[in-house]
């Protein structure tokens, strides 16, 4: 699958799309990585922590893959 690298508050992520038909990413760095969706709501969750920090900045990061795919 296709990556891509966001920045954001001084750290950069590598994003990966899981799967075409559906809105599930994985997040990582080399301290955390987070599998992430945006639900019916339009609202980003992480669903899976697989390991390092507990949290990240979901909505951030969200709108980084927004504006990377051109989505509203």
């Amino acid at each position: 699958m296709e990556s891509f690298d966001l920045s954001i508050k001084e750290e950069t992520f590598r994003v990966i799309r899981n799967d075409a038909d559906n809105y599930s990413f994985s997040v990582f760095n080399y301290a955390t990585c987070h599998i992430i969706e945006k639900n019916n709501s339009g609202v980003w969750k992480a669903v899976q922590h697989r390991f390092g920090k507990d949290s990240l900045p979901l909505n951030e990061i969200g709108e980084g893959i927004e504006k990377y795919y051109n989505e509203p």
